[in-house]
């Protein structure tokens, strides 16, 4: 990785969701497809979609991945999982440059006002 480029790793453990409702809610509460737009598509996608936004706005230095733990081959000896499987911070755990930064949801605009702090720094 270049000096001045900004990791940015989402960690998922889809199965350890209670529910198919993205925000882990066991349908508990009524969901209509007004309350989240993306409550259909995948974190991984969604992640895809965060790496353009990304790139865009800081050409060349910035890089985004996604860890699934529960199927990626480190995803054993992560600390990543054992903090998802024990359910102490809800899915998705993004971490911006080796530290936790946001847990339970991905938000573009928050993580890249985040990546604009850090390289701003530099």
């Amino acid at each position: 990785m270049p000096p001045n480029t900004v990791q940015v790793v989402i960690y998922d453990a889809p199965a350890a969701q209670a529910s198919s409702c993205a925000c882990g809610c066991s349908g508990h509460h009524d969901h209509s497809a007004s309350d989240d737009p993306l409550a259909g598509v995948s974190l991984e996608m969604q992640t895809k979609a965060l790496a353009l936004t990304l790139k865009r706005a800081f050409p060349g230095r910035v890089e985004v991945s996604y860890i699934n733990v529960l199927t990626d081959p480190q995803g054993p000896t992560l600390p990543q999982t054992a903090l998802l499987n024990s359910q102490t911070f809800p899915a998705p755990l993004v971490y911006i440059n080796g530290k936790g930064r946001f847990a339970g949801a991905l938000v573009p605009e928050r993580i890249r006002e985040e990546v604009g702090k850090i390289l701003e720094m530099h």
